[in-house]
């Protein structure tokens, strides 16, 4: 009796593994033939058609659901679609695909090597601008873009790179509080203490990057908290404090 036990043991080890082998083998091959792309959607598009995005991703219809590089797709996306800021990539079973995309809003322009470039929130580059495209964009001053390329961010050369870290929390900041309009220029040749116009009544100076969000907050109140007429320069810089010298 104990000698057909172990040969039923030893035939047991041998088509475990191999039915797994099988099994995975039919899984593949069933991904494969089935779960085709017959269909592609994008949505939160604007600036750029669905026909543009989807070009840009690399996906076709007929790719495997299952195999297709979607980081890859987002990736072509964002360096032939500079207005694109952020892309997504979803299935959608059994066989589409959802492309969801925000897409970039110039907020301000600066000089480049070869002409005035229209810059986002985080300082990409988005393209050329001129006449009446510059109307309602803030006008950097202090910085020039070195070998400008639609889709990458401000490269100033390396002394300048930090600037180009604090425009962009700038920014940032101006375009989260809805400033946008009502700020015709920054001045960031001094780090330390960039300054930008607010109203057309004020001169505004920041002093360093640090508690940024916390100043224009208090650029806000100290605003709210003049009279209409009220004009000069307020120094955010001090004591955490707004200090106004009147013109």
């Amino acid at each position: 009796m104990p000698q057909p036990i172990r040969k039923k043991k030893k035939r047991n080890v041998f088509y475990a593994p191999l039915s797994f082998i099988v099994v995975c083998a039919a899984l593949v091959f069933g991904l494969s033939v089935f779960f085709r792309v017959s269909g592609i959607e994008v949505q939160g598009n604007s600036l750029y058609t669905a026909e543009e995005i989807v070009e840009a991703s690399g996906i076709e219809e007929g790719d495997n659901l299952f195999f297709i590089n979607r980081f890859s797709a987002v990736s072509r996306i964002h360096s032939k679609l500079p207005y694109v800021e952020k892309a997504v990539i979803d299935r959608s079973l059994p066989n589409k695909l959802v492309i969801v995309v925000s897409e970039s809003k110039a907020i301000a322009y600066l000089s480049a090597e070869d002409g005035i470039w229209a810059i986002d929130r985080s300082c990409k580059l988005l393209g050329k601008v001129s006449g009446e495209e510059l109307n309602g964009l803030i006008r950097i001053e202090g910085l020039t873009a070195i070998a400008p390329e639609a889709g990458q961010i401000v490269a100033p050369g390396e002394s300048e790179s930090p600037k180009v870290k604090y425009l962009a929390s700038i920014l940032t900041q101006m375009e989260s509080l809805g400033m946008r309009g009502s700020v015709s220029y920054i001045d960031i040749n001094g780090i330390v203490n960039p300054f930008f116009d607010y109203l057309g009544r004020f001169t505004v100076k920041l002093g360093t990057d640090e508690d940024l969000e916390y100043k224009f907050q208090l650029l806000l109140s100290a605003v709210e908290a003049l009279n209409e007429g009220d004009r000069g320069t307020l120094d955010l810089s001090i004591d955490k404090r707004a200090h106004l010298t009147y013109d």
